[in-house]
């Protein structure tokens, strides 16, 4: 079964539903009406019955008694009197079926009781909804807070339903990923250790040295990769202690500047505005957030890359920014371009041909919130990218800790 089929089949269950339930709803007031038509005719009656047996009590107050009792508390009216001449008079014996005194309580008065031989009076309903509406209330807003719960806890579980296709779709694209960025490492080391298991390398000492340095390089890259999963695992579950310090943020840059500089096939131009010479942080995981930051610049550019690195000072934290000229990123896009795997999603797409885990990010904001910190992004489309890693100053505890 399609989604769309279960799509149509709850819109036609939710039409039943709400046909049945007016359906409900317009025999219930039907039959309410009805049952107070009855009882007001049988209030009357007994008011009635008591004042002939006693003159000498109020007629109104025997109907007010006779309706408390009905539990019609409600319910107003007044007495009225009429001709006992007139066509339109109704007596009590003129009454044979229900439909007569449905049709008075629909005029909203009674039958007529004689008083003398010209003249009758007879009760006037007031406020005849009261009596049926009233009482349909209860239930009526009962039934719809009970559908409004209903339909929250089904908006919830749509939502859930949601979240775990979305989990699923993110499971198989990490997957996907995990394979096609694992397959030229490993695929490189495999090669690249048969080749020196041949032996075919053993007189060529050089080309020998490089295949190892190739395969080192592979190892650690993967080795890399899977720390990085590990060490968000750890921070997002706050099983990881961080070492803070005060450490210079200059010598730090320069060694990244220098590493992406010498490894990437780009033009890079790094410039450097270091205002804030040291920074209060864990300086392994600075420095690969840092570094995650960079990396990305590089990916997501053109063949020219321009990246600006600023430490500063704002309010009471402390600041690295990262600015690049490269493609930018869409308003859409910053709100979740920091979710786990994120990247992952997009990979079948390889977006500028890059693909990867979208594990980097992740990384640095997980980084910075352990540090006490925040990360932002400022980005224009086909312009530029900034990102701010922005730590507080320490406190005295962690300064003479």
């Amino acid at each position: 079964m399609t989604k769309s089929f279960y799509i149509i089949l709850t819109a036609v269950a939710a039409t039943a539903v709400s046909f049945l339930i007016g359906q409900w709803a317009g025999r219930s007031l039907a039959l309410t009406k009805g049952l107070l038509a009855r009882q007001i005719h049988e209030s009357f009656c007994h008011a009635t019955e008591q004042y002939d047996t006693n003159k000498t009590n109020l007629f109104p107050a025997l109907f007010r008694e006779e309706l408390n009792k009905q539990e019609l508390h409600k319910l107003m009216f007044r007495i009225d009197t009429v001709s006992l001449n007139d066509p339109k008079t109704v007596l009590r014996n003129d009454i044979r079926y229900f439909a007569d005194y449905e049709r008075l309580f629909n005029e909203r008065h009674t039958f007529v009781y004689p008083i003398n031989d010209t003249q009758g009076i007879y009760a006037h309903i007031i406020n005849p909804r009261a009596g049926y509406i009233g009482r349909l209330l209860y239930y009526f807003f009962g039934t719809v807070i009970a559908l409004i719960i209903l339909a929250i806890c089904i908006r919830k579980q749509i939502n859930i339903i949601k979240r775990q296709d979305e989990i699923a779709r993110i499971r198989e694209d990490f997957s996907y990923a995990m394979i096609h960025d694992m397959k030229t490492p490993l695929s490189s080391i495999l090669m690249g250790a048969r080749i020196l298991r041949s032996g075919k390398l053993d007189k060529m000492p050089e080309k020998k040295e490089k295949f190892f340095d190739i395969l080192e390089e592979e190892a650690e890259h993967l080795m890399a990769l899977t720390n990085k999963i590990l060490t968000i695992s750890k921070l997002e579950h706050g099983q990881l202690l961080l070492e803070k310090n005060w450490i210079p943020v200059r010598p730090m840059i320069e060694e990244l500047t220098q590493m992406f500089t010498a490894k990437t096939d780009k033009r890079v131009t790094f410039e450097l505005n270091i205002e804030k010479e040291n920074i209060f942080a864990d300086e392994e995981y600075l420095k690969e957030a840092v570094s995650n930051l960079i990396d990305n610049a590089i990916k997501y550019s053109k063949e020219t890359v321009d990246i600006q690195i600023t430490s500063c000072m704002y309010n009471k934290f402390i600041q690295i920014k990262v600015k690049d000229n490269g493609i930018g990123i869409s308003l859409s896009a910053q709100n979740h371009i920091f979710d786990k795997f994120e990247r992952a999603s997009a990979s079948r797409n390889a977006v500028n041909g890059v693909t990867g885990f979208g594990l980097g990010l992740n990384y640095v904001m997980n980084v910075t919130r352990s540090h006490g910190g925040y990360v932002s992004v400022e980005s224009q489309e086909g312009k530029y990218s900034e990102f701010t890693i922005s730590l507080p100053l320490p406190t005295e505890y962690e300064i003479t800790v």
